[in-house]
């Protein structure tokens, strides 16, 4: 985990979810304040997903193909241009337009740096290092949210947007002049997989494991949607929170979880890695019931930090080396890119879901929608992954034969 491909995609990832991690509570809040609807105002946070989902199959194909640093760069000027773009425009259709664009971001940045890793993991420590990458992809989204709400404060919205164009500059650049344009051979492990034949499509959908994966992270996303959009909104009508107040509530999570990913992996690697993750959703989906039935600040910060935190970690690392494992199999930029989809699916229902709850029922309702999504998602992966344990191990390369 010393090696410099480990080191410069850990720098690059954690510049660009800070940068991110910055605009995510700006944005819907923004759109608030020139008119945008509650569904308009959904569409300010989630657009992105629509364009992720079409690019992340694809793209991981392709990455499996040709290499991932590339697609990263691909996905960085993506939202290097989106960030000026808001600085420039504030009407609501072009800011929704814009949010699109970084679904090309979404789409390559995080999961084929999660690939790139995937490939340098040695077998039996897919945890620890999935862990310890996770940190910084937490922690820049932790403390964006914070430093935004500082920033908005005593400079507002257009130097939110600055300061993330500056930050996915230097991530691009981080990864320009440093990465490797393949994962080294030997080392820390391994070496990025030289794919000669693709696994087709239908293989690939039929799989167990890869479907339960990509159903609990379309059932997290799905509440990451649809609460995220509307908790900055709500703790700003409703509780009356500043934006620095709610910059700790979103980053709290991501900072308290993503100081227990270390631990957390080494436990993935030792443990049965499926209940880790039902164990983790049901935790996450407790943090989006009690915002639903609280209107104290600090009870919702606490159970968004705790159970929030505590649950992405588990689930999320989890999660993540499970997916190395299936990558192995079927290809590691395939697989993080399905799962890129997933979460891409997940996001873009959410929102369109809680802006529908939100103009007909209230604020309060969507995080109670999130909360029972999060558990049919964890339900149908613990039914999906049984059954592949059930079955006899099958690799993609003898189903082909």
């Amino acid at each position: 985990m010393r090696s410099r491909a480990f080191i410069t995609l850990a720098i690059a990832v954690f510049a660009a979810s800070m940068g991110v991690g910055m605009v995510a509570p700006v944005l819907p809040v923004h759109a608030r304040e020139i008119g945008a609807s509650g569904a308009a105002v959904g569409l300010t946070f989630s657009a992105f997903a629509a364009t992720q989902l079409v690019v992340s199959p694809f793209a991981g194909r392709l990455a499996d193909r040709y290499g991932r640093k590339p697609f990263i760069l691909v996905g960085t000027g993506s939202y290097v241009v989106a960030s000026i773009g808001w600085l420039l425009v504030d009407r609501v259709e072009v800011i929704i337009a814009l949010r699109a664009l970084t679904g090309l971001g979404s789409g390559l940045v995080f999961s084929l740096a999660l690939a790139y890793i995937g490939d340098l993991a040695p077998a039996g420590r897919e945890g620890r290092y999935m862990g310890t990458f996770g940190v910084f992809d937490f922690l820049g989204f932790g403390i964006g949210p914070v430093v935004s709400g500082i920033v908005r404060d005593s400079a507002g919205f257009d130097a939110v947007f600055l300061s993330m164009a500056a930050l996915l500059s230097l991530s691009g650049l981080v990864v320009a002049t440093m990465l490797p344009r393949r994962a080294p051979r030997g080392g820390d492990a391994g070496s990025e997989q030289d794919v000669t034949s693709e696994t087709s499509w239908g293989v690939l959908l039929r799989d167990p494991e890869l479907q339960g994966l990509f159903l609990v992270r379309a059932g997290y996303s799905f509440a990451f949607g649809s609460a995220f959009s509307f908790l900055a909104v709500y703790l700003d009508e409703e509780i009356g929170a500043t934006a620095t107040m709610v910059g700790f509530v979103l980053a709290g999570q991501e900072l308290f979880g993503g100081l227990l990913q270390p631990a957390a992996g080494p436990v993935a690697d030792r443990v049965d890695r499926r209940w880790m993750v039902a164990t983790g959703a049901a935790m996450v989906a407790g943090a989006y019931v009690t915002i639903g039935l609280s209107t104290s600040y600090f009870v919702i910060l606490g159970a968004f930090v705790v159970l929030g935190g505590v649950g992405s970690a588990v689930m999320g690392v989890a999660s993540m080396a499970l997916q190395v494992d299936v990558g192995r199999r079927l290809g590691m930029a395939t697989t993080m890119s399905l799962s890129s989809a997933g979460f891409a699916f997940g996001v873009l229902t959410g929102s369109l879901a809680g802006g529908a709850i939100v103009d007909a029922l209230g604020t309060s309702k969507v995080f109670v929608l999130a909360a029972a999504v999060v558990g049919l998602g964890a339900l149908a992966f613990v039914l999906r992954t049984s059954a592949a344990a059930r079955a006899p191990t099958r690799t993609a390369e003898a189903v082909l034969e």
